[in-house]
């Protein structure tokens, strides 16, 4: 029997700088403030789920400093502004995982803990709701990390995937993890059965700092000296200054015998990349959509677009088909759907040239 008096608590994580999503997703106000398939933004609906599964007290959102003003007005909306948790570097989940971990360690020792990203778009909130409380009760009773496995629709090489290997009762062991593998290889791991990782993990506290002990010794050896010096910013500051920066999938859920995965029973999107915006879209005549109801389009033989432009000015579509048109005041997208996980590429041309980086570092 699982220990009701155990406590749930939620981490969002809110570091990501979306590339994929640009020209909207900027660096200085990337995706997850912004409302793309919702009135609120995708933070907002975070928000509001976890507020579904735990007591609001027990929800942390865990950050950068070039974000905390943003956050601090959304927080101050949910009675939050004294959950932030803002790391003095970015560095990637593994650590911001671990940082957070150490502060709700000085509260409660024997929590059990879900870390969400900030970025994805759920439906069926009641089911949602019910597989993180069947994640908590399987990290209690069997002293994994449990994870949440979505049923892929295509191979798409932005996700991590999971093969699972033997089901036990409503959970299965996992047999291996790989992290974004090329199309070919995600189409085989699909043929075997293998899922989509949603990055939702969910663990008690002894559990997560044993396996960074045995798998991470350099990142355990962070941990102790965070938790050593949390009183001390600027020895905080040079820790993290010197630490690596690594994935929580590349860290632990690779290496791990301690993982299991449960299967999504609920609607879920990342929305990392246009096409993803698209799928989960409301569709207009020839399957046009749009990210606001402010944008305005003609179409004439043309099919399948996702469009986006500035309010008081008309976009015209002839003879195209599969495209995102995102228009902004500074900058525009036209990409092929299919081909949408590439963005990211052109970003990193736009951050390498001095003369363009600032439409997205700007």
């Amino acid at each position: 029997m699982a220990d009701s008096s155990i406590k749930h608590y939620i981490f969002i994580l809110c570091g990501g700088t979306g590339p994929r999503l640009w020209p909207l997703s900027r660096k200085s106000n990337p995706k997850q403030f912004l409302s793309l398939l919702d009135k609120d933004s995708i933070l907002e609906q975070t928000i509001k789920r976890s507020q579904r599964v735990v007591d609001t007290q027990h929800i942390y959102i865990v950050s950068g400093q070039n974000y905390f003003n943003k956050i601090i007005k959304i927080a101050k909306n949910f009675n939050l502004t004294k959950n932030i948790i803002i790391e003095p570097e970015k560095k990637n989940t593994a650590l911001a995982i671990l940082y957070a971990t150490i502060k709700i360690k000085q509260i409660d020792p024997n929590a059990i803990i879900s870390t969400l990203p900030s970025d994805h778009y759920i439906k069926n909130i009641a089911r949602f709701k019910q597989s993180l409380n069947k994640a908590k009760t399987i990290a209690n009773l069997t002293d994994t990390i449990v994870t949440i496995g979505i049923k892929p629709t295509s191979p798409n090489p932005s996700y991590g995937y999971i093969r699972p290997h033997q089901k036990i009762d409503d959970y299965y062991s996992v047999a291996q993890f790989i992290e974004k593998p090329k199309p070919k290889k995600a189409q085989k791991l699909i043929d075997k059965n293998s899922y989509w990782n949603s990055g939702i993990y969910t663990f008690s506290i002894k559990t997560l700092l044993s396996e960074f002990e045995k798998l991470q010794p350099e990142y355990f050896s962070i941990y102790q000296k965070l938790q050593e010096n949390l009183n001390y910013p600027k020895k905080i500051e040079q820790i993290y200054r010197q630490s690596p920066d690594l994935a929580i999938d590349r860290a632990i859920s690779e290496k791990s015998s301690k993982m299991t995965m449960i299967t999504a029973t609920f609607d879920w999107s990342d929305i990392g990349e246009w096409k993803a915006i698209f799928l989960k879209s409301n569709k207009k005549k020839d399957n046009h959509a749009i990210i606001n109801s402010k944008t305005q389009f003609l179409s004439t033989s043309s099919q399948n677009c996702l469009i986006s432009g500035p309010e008081k000015k008309l976009i015209g579509l002839v003879g195209v088909n599969n495209l995102a048109i995102i228009d902004t005041p500074d900058a525009l997208l036209v990409c092929n759907l299919d081909s949408s996980f590439n963005v990211r590429d052109l970003v990193s041309l736009i951050v390498k040239n001095k003369k363009y980086k600032t439409y997205f570092l700007g």
